[in-house]
């Protein structure tokens, strides 16, 4: 009987320790997931604020959102346009920071 429980221990044992990596792997890629509803969130409300706005030509602004940075590129008529995009950007909850690329003027 006394072996048996050693080959049960053992074998308890590994399932542990063997079980913890796995586990490991599943929270970080539930933590990234997360992050990539936050940041698509955060896209998707930034957008919102652009074209909702009468100060701000949304059509010709791209956004994008990785792990809390918006990211603003485009090109608008005035430095006004681009000053507002990005105080917008700002208003979104979960901005963590923003990037803001947008160009002033004509093409070029």
């Amino acid at each position: 009987m006394s072996n048996n429980k050693f080959v049960y221990s053992t074998l308890l044992t590994s399932i542990v320790f063997l079980s913890v990596p796995v586990f490991q792997v599943a929270c970080r890629s539930h933590t990234s997931t997360s992050t990539q509803i936050s940041d698509a969130s955060i896209t998707t409300s930034v957008k919102t604020k652009l074209i909702d706005s009468s100060k701000v030509k949304a059509g010709d602004i791209d956004v994008n959102t990785e792990e809390g940075t918006v990211y603003l590129v485009g090109r608008v008529g005035t430095a006004a346009e681009r000053t507002e995009a990005e105080r917008l950007a700002w208003t979104c909850d979960g901005v963590r920071k923003v990037v803001n690329d947008i160009k002033v003027g004509g093409t070029g």
